[in-house]
């Protein structure tokens, strides 16, 4: 089943292609509604659209009167009003965003920086280790700018007051507007290149696929996601300030519990890890209470109800409610498979779990389940065309459309690979069924996809630990464990390294070395658990090791 096209949204959006025409389109429309609302300890501080639009002018003009224009500009740090006028900012003013994961190492973020020859940077302050790193490292960057006080950086707060907007900027729909990293198969960070049209091609998109609900001026929505994904950049802040919403800050991922509850959002865009975390809480907290009987009874009395359309469960859950601020419609997942039974139990309760599919290189959403069309373990019915086509080719997804990159940025071999007439081939296996929803079976590579949404590519973890002396041969591969996908390191050992030198502990040892490795890596890249394996792994000619054989 095809997508309608709403006529009022393809009318906004024929004059909204680029990101700056957005920003035009949503000053005008809410003005001094507020755009952003920051929560520092006691303090609330409220920025406007009209405001939002005026420091997002002055970073781009700051820019032009560098003369940096078209080029690629990197942004680290932690999601907040100073990264949003930096993101705006850079491409308002014809350059690209490079939103870079700050988890990352130092070295690690140099590496991609230089891949796509970042001339600019700008980062976090509570980011002073690698602030400094990078001001010793990259010699040939003249541009450093720092969201609060660093040491040989320019500060972006101070420079709002001091810069006189420049508005001589013509940006250009098929411009490319951010570079975007997805990890590989092949060990290393292809370069996602998307244009404006792409992105806001793909905004219109998540408007017609979130068609049903009551999105209004003011309602607030908590950015949860990391910037570097482009599930946070279209749905998580494009999407909510297109409605007129209020992006809240409240303290981080650590406070985000307590900022629920002040903020009382409307909707939330989030990875399975979280629905997951959330609904394990709410069981806990009904478990110490000796409550498990009564909620039970108070579903099947909830949806017995729902039968002769009655709906009674934001009375019936109210405290549940109350956690989640009381105002919660829909929780939009993306990022890795979410269990159906989950998105039942919040069902139950009256909040609506929303899973759909989506790849950085789409920028990134495929497909969505509907509010008034859904299908559980599907990940929805397919964006509208023309932005959006899929077709399914001997069981891979292929996608073609407006939301589609043109190529991975100096790379044409991958392009080469990635592309057949037009389409783009995700690497992702599944099918449509007969009323168009779209089903996820798995991958066609060897792409590790964890809860939280994070891609993990195991060759960049095995050209590590293939360091390591001891171990003779090693694939990673993710393995369920107590129900969580765990990054897993296979290891056939050097038995005779270990009898020269005595090790007798093999297990012990090589746990030691990759803890070692993990001191190195970022939190969701860390190796979990070890297995040890006798035998030598069966290998293809090429000396690559046959992981189907050994899961």
């Amino acid at each position: 089943m095809a997508l309608n096209l709403n006529k009022q949204y393809v009318e906004i959006f024929d004059n909204i292609k680029t990101i700056p025409a957005l920003i035009e389109y949503v000053t005008n429309h809410y003005g001094e509604q507020p755009a952003v609302i920051n929560k520092d300890k006691q303090n609330l501080e409220t920025m406007s659209f009209n405001k939002l639009k005026i420091d997002s002018s002055c970073v781009a003009s700051l820019l032009i009167q560098k003369k940096i224009q078209g080029k690629p500009i990197a942004i680290v740090g932690n999601l907040c009003y100073e990264w949003l006028i930096s993101y705006f900012g850079i491409v308002s003013s014809g350059n690209i965003a490079v939103p870079i994961d700050k988890e990352l190492s130092e070295t690690d973020i140099e590496k991609l920086m230089r891949q796509v020859d970042v001339c600019a940077l700008f980062i976090d302050s509570s980011l002073s280790e690698k602030a400094v790193y990078f001001k010793r490292v990259f010699k040939e960057i003249e541009t450093f700018i720092s969201y609060g006080e660093l040491d040989g950086y320019e500060n972006v707060q101070s420079c709002l007051d001091k810069i006189d907007i420049v508005n001589d900027v013509i940006v250009h729909p098929e411009q490319t507007a951010m570079l975007v990293f997805t990890s590989g198969t092949t060990g290393y960070n292809k370069a996602v290149p998307l244009s404006h049209r792409n992105i806001c091609d793909n905004l219109c998109c998540c408007i017609h696929l979130l068609e049903g609900y009551s999105f209004n001026p003011g309602d607030c929505t908590i950015p949860v996601l990391p910037p570097h994904h482009m599930f946070e950049v279209t749905t998580g802040l494009l999407g909510p300030l297109y409605y007129g919403g209020a992006l809240c800050f409240g303290g981080g991922v650590t406070q985000i519990a307590n900022s629920i509850k002040f903020f009382k959002p409307i909707a939330l865009i989030v990875v399975p890890m979280i629905v997951e975390v959330v609904y394990k809480r709410i069981s806990i907290e009904i478990s110490k209470k000796g409550k498990e009987k009564q909620f039970k009874l108070a579903v099947k009395f909830s949806n017995f109800l729902r039968k002769f359309k009655i709906d009674l469960r934001r009375s019936i859950f109210k405290d549940i409610h109350d956690k989640f601020g009381g105002n919660l419609q829909v929780m939009i997942c993306g990022g890795s498979f979410l269990e159906s039974d989950l998105i039942k139990k919040y069902d139950d309760i009256g909040i609506s779990i929303l899973n759909g599919y989506g790849i950085t290189e789409c920028s990134p959403v495929v497909a969505c389940n509907m509010k008034e069309n859904r299908k559980l373990g599907s990940v929805g019915v397919i964006a509208p065309s023309p932005y959006c086509h899929v077709k399914i080719v001997e069981g891979e997804i292929w996608v073609k459309g407006s939301i589609v990159m043109s190529g991975y940025y100096n790379d044409a071999d991958a392009t080469e690979q990635s592309f057949e007439d037009g389409w783009f081939k995700t690497g992702d296996l599944g099918y449509l069924d007969d009323d168009g929803f779209l089903f996820i079976t798995g991958r066609k590579k060897n792409l590790i996809i964890l809860s939280d949404g994070n891609n993990i590519s195991p060759e960049e973890l095995e050209v590590l630990l293939e360091n390591i002396p001891l171990i003779k041969s090693v694939f990673v591969c993710g393995k369920e464990h107590k129900n969580t996908v765990v990054i897993t390191a296979c290891i056939n050992p050097d038995f005779e390294y270990a009898n020269e030198r005595g090790i007798t502990d093999i297990q012990q040892n090589i746990e030691g070395e990759i803890a070692r490795v993990n001191e190195s890596l970022p939190p969701h890249k860390k190796i979990q658990k070890v297995e040890i394996y006798e035998n030598e792994f069966e290998k293809t000619p090429l000396g690559k090791v046959k992981r189907y054989k050994h899961m």
